[in-house]
């Protein structure tokens, strides 16, 4: 059951609840399917752009660098294969074990000799032969998936009518206490980008859980008093908040600099570009230009054309999650998807925000398009279980599978032809 206040929500925004009659079955894995692998390929591209140049720069060897980005591109596709074939009750069996491994793997940032640290966030881990993997990007997935089973086991406490106790009583030990669990992995390393993507995404989750809206009034007063907290006691974040709010001020040889250039990069670009591999600002002028900062230099190279089209490609992405949200009579895939597309799609428009100057900079990375290996790993995995849920769409099964006798008989037919004609 669903809260009146969310069924009419959901009639609101989506125009109903469940498959409408003849819309097509498989529109959202192959929409998914294809809008993910064009991101992905723009996120090779720039990528391999811009460590043409930084990697050079180093003494290195930008080819050598960027195959070893593409094996974790590899392994990122070959798990979103896998995890598409999945059911949904082997991602329900997989949720706790998932979160508690994911959280070990992030305590691994303290480990002397173990962790690293990059601009005063130290949560990455030293692999070797890989480099720094980042297992902050782990628990995303995993807090999703676990979001999901701990919500629909525990269904009651969002019905309207329980009392604000025995409400709160229900959530506090597997649904609260995880979660504050894992902002404080994450948050102790110092960061506080990433502990604003998974309060995005468990938001998106526990709205679609069916939480009140007076609890998320509740709850966004406490975050943004602790951001607040956070920021005011960082110096780095102060001056950086301050350099947004007025950027006429900023010193722009210090923390002006980076969103200055972002903005240069930008408008170099014009409509069209100056074409791949022709941006100047990756030569040096942007220090986070293939992580950060990547979508100016996809401005830079791609213009205001090429911009549209990257955020139009996220735009097919939550627009099929909102389908399967829509289609799905599953609560556990609606609460599941929704922390899945607050993720995704919340970092991506935080990162847009970011380099076109709406938001202050918080050091997070455009999902797909910005280079980090444990980043596109989890991201193509969380794609995968998006997509696995697509193929359980109603009418999805049978399509793929009359698709699939299609194919096979197909095949059959031209070996016997070509068995004759030999």
């Amino acid at each position: 059951p669903v809260p009146r206040g969310v069924r009419a929500w959901w009639h609101r925004v989506l125009g109903g609840d469940g498959p409408r009659p003849g819309e097509p079955a498989t529109l959202t894995y192959y929409a998914l399917l294809l809008s993910t692998l064009f991101l992905l390929l723009f996120g090779l591209v720039m990528v391999f752009s811009v460590q043409s140049v930084t990697v050079a720069a180093q003494g290195q060897d930008a080819v050598t660098e960027f195959l070893k980005y593409l094996v974790f591109a590899v392994v990122g596709l070959a798990g979103m294969a896998a995890i598409a074939r999945a059911r949904v009750r082997t991602l329900k069996r997989l949720a706790l074990p998932a979160f508690i491994l994911a959280c070990l793997s992030q305590l691994l940032v303290y480990v002397p000799g173990a962790g690293s640290c990059v601009g005063g966030n130290c949560n990455w881990v030293r692999v070797p032969g890989l480099g720094t993997i980042q297992p902050s990007e782990f628990i995303k997935l995993a807090l999703c998936l676990y979001l999901g089973v701990m919500v629909t086991t525990r269904q009651d406490a969002f019905l309207p009518g329980v009392d604000t106790w025995r409400r709160f009583r229900r959530l506090a030990g597997w649904i609260v206490a995880p979660v504050l669990l894992a902002v404080a992995l994450v948050l102790g390393g110092g960061d506080l980008g990433t502990v604003i993507v998974l309060a995005l995404l468990v938001a998106g989750a526990l709205w679609m859980g069916g939480l009140g809206w007076r609890w998320f009034a509740a709850l966004g007063v406490l975050g943004l008093g602790g951001f607040t907290l956070l920021s005011a006691l960082s110096a780095n974040r102060r001056a950086r908040i301050i350099a947004w709010w007025h950027p006429d001020g900023a010193d722009p040889l210090d923390v002006g600099y980076q969103p200055l250039h972002g903005r240069y990069a930008l408008g170099t670009g014009g409509w069209a570009g100056v074409g791949p591999g022709s941006s100047r600002q990756k030569w040096g002028y942007l220090t986070q230009a293939d992580s950060d900062y990547v979508f100016a230099v996809l401005g830079e190279e791609f213009g205001l054309v090429g911009t549209i089209l990257v955020i139009g490609l996220f735009a097919v992405v939550g627009w099929c999650c909102l389908r399967i949200m829509r289609r799905s009579q599953d609560l556990y895939v609606g609460v599941v998807t929704g922390g899945i597309m607050c993720w995704i799609i919340g970092q991506a428009l935080v990162n847009i925000g970011v380099v076109v100057g709406i938001l202050p900079v918080l050091g997070v990375p455009l999902p797909l398009i910005s280079a980090g290996g444990s980043s596109l790993v989890f991201v193509l995995t969380a794609i995968g279980v998006l997509l696995s849920f697509a193929r359980h769409e109603p009418g999805a099964e049978r399509a793929f599978a009359t698709h699939g006798g299609a194919v096979r008989r197909t095949l059959a037919v031209i070996s016997t032809r070509r068995r004759n004609r030999a």
